[in-house]
């Protein structure tokens, strides 16, 4: 069979760093080793790093076993830009002109966002009769409310209602409607216009179940040994490695660090990895700390032998729409470490450590509340240990990336092969007529 994923957003495997492949990398191999034909879609972009990977739209065989795709656009400087979705409508541009001239795909599973390449695959898919997938991971344009305010919005009103007819004839055009939470796809079928079908389903996100290789780890354990990050020691480590974007409220995280008392700070390290947006202001807010620590961008096996250093893992996210309805990555990511989560987070993620006990938890936006949360981790180490093995229970249950995607690569061959069935049924009843 032949398949195309389309997703512009995530790292590839020749990425500066090694870095870790998110849910459309994962699948790209899994689906190459199960015989089909794969293509990514991609951007030349590296959307976390802001690098240009090509000049031009390129096309190359990866030796993991499928075709990538690099459609062009242009480098932006910040996630929330006008050069972004520039960028966004060069690569959905590239993408109708590019398909043209490669061979049709038996099914097509595109991610959203960005709405402007959904919608281009959309077009094309109907245009050759392919049965098309839709995965929601944002719930955008939706999201734009949340961050803009005054003449901002008033200006993105003509943008907000092209986006808005864009994503209904997304959504009432594709095939089947998939999402990382079930109210990721009952939110998009309700801005559609169209009822929940058999093939409308959740598959939630997941870490790359392929560890890193030995030398690598061995690499990562001499990096946090010189970072002073180093196990079995008396102090209460935890950890936050993502992109450092506006959605993130890092900065009360940080200044809730800095409020603990000086007795506290000795015994305590809160490690934040990555870049973005918020990167230099929150350096200046930790500037003065010694046991907060920036350690910037960082490789797949240095992040997966932090969290087997760490004691607790951090989200920090705000309460959006958006986010209430998800379980971000780092979820699975932090329970398959076996480590409770500290977060402010309100909705599904609060509502299922609560369930489970493995929730330390905030007030959003309030500093002084991230510090009596720090201070309540720190006196509970005792219940770690019976707090890992618990995590891991909850991970094996929701989480299991070995499970998650043989169930979403089953699915697809179903959408594919149910779409099939119905062509030939068509077929054959045009011809009895």
């Amino acid at each position: 069979m032949r398949i195309w994923l389309v997703n512009t957003g995530e790292e590839i495997p020749s990425d500066t760093g090694k870095p870790r492949l998110l849910r459309t990398g994962i699948m790209a191999e899994r689906l190459a080793l199960r015989g089909h034909e794969v293509t990514w879609w991609n951007s030349t972009v590296n959307h976390q790093r802001k690098e240009q990977r090509a000049s031009i739209t390129t096309i190359a065989d990866r030796p993991e076993g499928y075709k990538l795709v690099l459609l062009y656009g242009r480098l932006y400087a910040k996630n929330i830009s006008l050069g972004r979705i520039v960028s966004q409508v060069q690569n959905a541009r590239e993408f109708a002109r590019v398909a043209l001239t490669l061979p049709c795909p038996d099914i097509i599973l595109c991610g959203y966002p960005p709405i402007e390449l959904a919608e281009a695959a959309v077009r094309f898919a109907i245009s050759r009769q392919i049965p098309v997938a839709i995965d929601f991971r944002d719930m955008w344009p939706d999201i734009i409310a949340d961050h803009t305010s005054g003449l901002t919005r008033v200006a993105a009103i003509p943008a907000l209602s092209y986006w808005n007819r864009s994503l209904r004839y997304t959504v009432r055009n594709a095939t089947a409607i998939l999402g990382v939470t079930d109210g990721f796809v009952d939110w998009a079928l309700r801005r559609g216009g169209r009822p929940r079908g058999p093939l409308d389903r959740a598959f939630h996100l997941a870490i790359n179940p392929t560890p890193p290789a030995q030398s690598d780890i061995r690499d990562a354990e001499r990096f946090w040994d010189e970072m002073g990050v180093a196990p079995g020691g008396d102090h209460t480590i935890g950890c936050f490695a993502g992109t450092l974007s506006h959605r993130l409220d890092v900065k009360t995280l940080v200044r809730g660090a800095v409020q603990l008392p000086e007795a506290e700070k000795q015994r305590s390290r809160l490690v934040i990895c990555g870049k973005g947006d918020q990167d230099e202001e929150l350096r200046k807010l930790g500037r003065n700390e010694r046991h907060i620590l920036f350690a910037g961008w960082r490789t797949a096996a240095e992040i997966h032998v932090l969290l087997r250093r760490c004691h607790y893992g951090v989200l920090p996210y705000f309460s959006t729409a958006d986010f209430i309805v998800h379980y971000p990555n780092k979820v699975g990511e932090y329970l398959g470490a076996g480590l409770p989560i500290m977060t402010g987070l309100t909705g599904q993620v609060r509502s299922l450590l609560e369930m489970r006990g493995l929730g330390y938890f905030y007030s959003e936006g309030n500093e002084a509340s991230v510090a009596k949360c720090l201070k309540l981790i720190s006196a509970d180490r005792s219940s770690f240990a019976t707090k890992q093995q618990r995590a891991l229970e909850v991970y094996k249950e929701l989480f299991d990336p070995e499970r998650i995607y043989e169930s979403f690569c089953l699915h697809l061959e179903h959408i594919a092969a149910t779409a099939s069935l119905q062509k030939d049924v068509a077929s054959d009843h045009a011809m009895a007529l």
